[in-house]
């Protein structure tokens, strides 16, 4: 006889821990345990998320139900895919948070779901798990709590903005015209948008609460250009005050109308998110930006966009290390915000003559030298660095040449015929 249990709530963990991984956080670090898209993580549904101090956080990043209504073309969750669906209910979803949080095996957490009937009443039920993890359980750290698109329900809103710390909706493509090509269920305006606009309305008038907003771009699923995302980023960060936005290459899934289409390389997720920390911690404009794209909107994946940029105004360069404004020092390659407040308070000391010097603060001497001029230092032309982990095809190894014996043994025979060395290593010294 056939008995078929209910799953228990590590069982819905291991499954619905697993599938939060395709929500991006950043990038994570970790050793053993289960292997999730962003590394290795030491329990199911951990996840060592980076904080903006730099500090890592063990996150309980777990789905509440991977059933979902929605038609999204590159999601895993989607109607399209046949398999057992899982889902916690909400006292045991909250019991489970508090006792892994007790055992010290997690510092906050990641609360997302698919649209199991309609998106406030997913809304709801995430908003009942949140509220019973802070009300019933006591919890006062992070909680990263996803709204669903096409909430709009101003109350359920609130609510979110009331008990999360970070809020967060998918925006998953830069433009509603590119959205209806992976999705024709999701309103890119009204669902997206809007509650994007009401919760950033909600934390300028509120005091305490959420105080900031992320989202995720698929990459590559909507064959739509890097300057679309970056126009769509750019609008983010100026218009809605949002704090990340984070990019994910688009994978091809198996039963959905785009499991034909071809995987985007992990390099253009890379430089994306290169761009991204260029626009938004280097104050880089669009018509600086604009040279590191191509005629048809791409960045070129074999260069780091601020190398391209830097060759591009070759007349800005070398700069002074000991004169240079701290915007000037950060628009040389190799040089991250941390160095150049490094140099800046260095130079109040002393002058600085020595590249060892520049490496002892954080500079990538290598990137960064044919930029710079410093006593004693005459900059050697600027080469264009490529990231050789995404190279398509490596360059063959030249052949070593002969020794001063095979040429000696070559030249003593009458002819490669009656050479004593093989045919290949003759006709080589020849």
């Amino acid at each position: 006889m056939l008995i078929r249990s209910a799953p228990d709530v590590y069982e819905k963990l291991r499954h619905l821990g697993g599938m939060a991984t395709d929500d991006v956080l950043s990038p994570s670090e970790g050793q053993g345990g289960t292997r999730t898209r962003g590394g290795a993580t030491p329990h199911a549904g951990v996840y060592r998320a980076a904080m903006p101090n730099g500090k890592r956080i063990s996150l309980l990043r777990v789905m509440f139900t991977d059933h979902c209504i929605m038609d999204c073309h590159y999601c895993p969750n989607s109607h399209w895919v046949p398999r057992r669906r899982y889902g916690f209910k909400v006292d045991e979803l909250a019991r489970l948070f508090d006792e892994m949080h007790r055992r010290h095996q997690v510092d906050g957490l990641f609360l997302s779901s698919g649209i199991f009937k309609n998106p406030n009443a997913t809304q709801e039920r995430l908003l009942d798990v949140v509220d019973a993890v802070r009300s019933r359980y006591g919890f006062r750290g992070y909680v990263h709590l996803k709204v669903m698109p096409g909430t709009n329900d101003d109350s359920l809103l609130q609510a979110s903005q009331r008990l999360g710390a970070r809020l967060s909706v998918n925006i998953e493509s830069p433009s509603a015209a590119h959205l209806r090509k992976v999705s024709k269920m999701k309103d890119f305006d009204n669902g997206i948008i809007a509650p994007m606009e009401r919760i950033s309305g909600l934390m300028e008038e509120r005091y305490g609460g959420a105080v900031g907003q992320a989202t995720q771009m698929v990459v590559g699923a909507a064959d739509e250009s890097d300057w679309d995302i970056y126009t769509r980023m750019h609008n983010l960060y100026g218009n809605f005050g949002f704090k990340r936005v984070y990019y994910s290459a688009f994978r091809p899934v198996q039963y959905t109308p785009l499991e034909e289409h071809p995987a985007t390389p992990p390099a253009r997720e890379h430089r994306l998110y290169q761009l991204d920390w260029l626009s938004r911690i280097y104050g880089y404009d669009s018509e600086e930006l604009r040279p590191a794209f191509s005629d048809d909107g791409f960045l070129d994946m074999r260069t780091d966009p601020k190398l391209m940029i830097a060759m591009s105004n070759v007349e800005r360069f070398p700069v002074d290390v000991n004169r240079a404004t701290e915007q000037e020092l950060l628009r040389v390659p190799g040089v991250g915000p941390l160095a150049a407040s490094r140099i800046i308070r260095q130079r109040d000391d002393h002058s600085i003559t020595q590249s060892r010097e520049l490496q002892t603060m954080g500079v990538v001497v290598k990137r960064a030298l044919p930029f710079l001029r410093f006593p004693g230092h005459k900059p050697a032309p600027a080469r264009q660095a490529e990231l050789p982990l995404f190279r398509e095809q490596e360059q063959p190894a030249e052949p070593a040449r002969p020794s001063k014996r095979t040429m000696e043994l070559h030249a003593a025979a009458s002819s490669c015929s009656s050479c004593p060395l093989n045919p290949g290593t003759c006709g080589m010294a020849a």
